[in-house]
């Protein structure tokens, strides 16, 4: 299963690489690739056994002037193979780090998570949030390094999908808890966002971290949650006169559907267009993707999402006066 996944998804990937010229994403992503495989038990020369099928499969199935250049960039891949084992050997993500007082109440909830123990997640949420101007805290300090800790585990096979799963569905269960007892109705707003995962992405906490955070900040939000295809979400943002739009993208494979929704707004009449926010797993390392998607900004987390937000209405305010 985890064989045929890799090949479907390296198609999807190196289509990506391709159409958006993403070479700093493959060179970051092959080692990522050689180690999260090699600690679910693959051998590494798995890897040019598989990229010598796909050499074969494009001068098989392409005019060999279409092949030549695909090719060309397999085989820079198979002679680095040695230099991608060392990196994948060497290779440690820095992750986000909570703030020293935070410290005992993220490991804790980590703590909970791999345990699948949802009653004492809970306990330390309701103890560490009394107000929605609490929650950017709560998030960056706990949530987001916690997922991200389970993410980790998950790529060593130090814990299961299943565990993994189960982390994710106690941290949905707690912010949609959070959210009903802390958010207030707010009569003023600073604008409209429409913010949404897109479609084929089902990773939506941070999502709705971001939604979460600029409502509690005086944002009237429409939050449209994970796997929005793209007519709709085109719909939905030209139907509803948003200042601005937040794409959130996890899975690599997902960005030049973004760059083509994008590319839709962009050729809309000017004073329809909101400005266009995107964020996620895929920019943390590769922030110059999100100018070649087309997107005016480039946020790595929520409260840098309602600051840039926050920043470009008083740029619309003073242009306006």
């Amino acid at each position: 299963g985890m064989m045929f996944d890799n090949h479907k998804n390296h198609a999807l990937f190196m289509r990506n690489v391709f159409a958006l010229n993403a070479w700093g994403l493959l060179v970051k992503t092959v080692p990522w690739v050689y180690r999260t495989y090699h600690n679910h038990g693959f051998d590494y020369e798995y890897f040019p056994a598989h990229l010598q099928s796909w050499v074969r499969a494009l001068g098989e199935l392409l005019h060999p002037d279409d092949a030549a250049p695909l090719i060309s960039v397999y085989e820079w891949m198979l002679a680095r193979h040695d230099d991608f084992i060392r990196a994948a050997q060497n290779y440690s993500p820095v992750l986000p780090e909570p703030s020293s007082e935070w410290k005992e109440t993220f490991d804790a909830f980590v703590r909970g998570l791999l345990n699948a123990d949802r009653k004492a997640c809970t306990q330390l949420a309701a103890r560490s949030v009394n107000s929605s101007a609490e929650l950017a805290d709560f998030y960056l300090n706990v949530i987001q390094p916690a997922m991200y800790e389970v993410g980790r585990k998950w790529e060593a096979a130090e814990i299961s999908v299943a565990g993994e799963h189960i982390a994710s569905a106690i941290v949905n269960r707690i912010m949609s808890m959070q959210y009903l007892e802390f958010m207030e109705q707010k009569d003023e707003t600073r604008g409209k966002a429409a913010i949404s995962a897109g479609a084929n992405e089902f990773h939506e906490i941070g999502t709705a971290m971001v939604a979460n955070v600029m409502e509690a900040d005086g944002w009237d939000v429409a939050y449209l949650g994970a796997n929005t295809p793209a007519e709709e979400l085109l719909e939905f943002i030209s139907a509803g006169d948003f200042d601005i739009a937040a794409i959130s993208v996890t899975m690599v494979f997902n960005l030049e559907y973004v760059r083509g929704v994008i590319r839709q707004i962009r050729s809309w009449p000017g004073h329809t267009q909101p400005w266009i926010m995107v964020g996620g797993l895929v920019f943390k390392e590769s922030p110059e993707l999100s100018e070649k998607l087309g997107a005016d900004g480039c946020a790595a987390d929520c409260r840098q999402a309602a600051l840039l937000a926050d920043r470009w209405m008083k740029k619309k305010a003073n242009e306006t006066l």
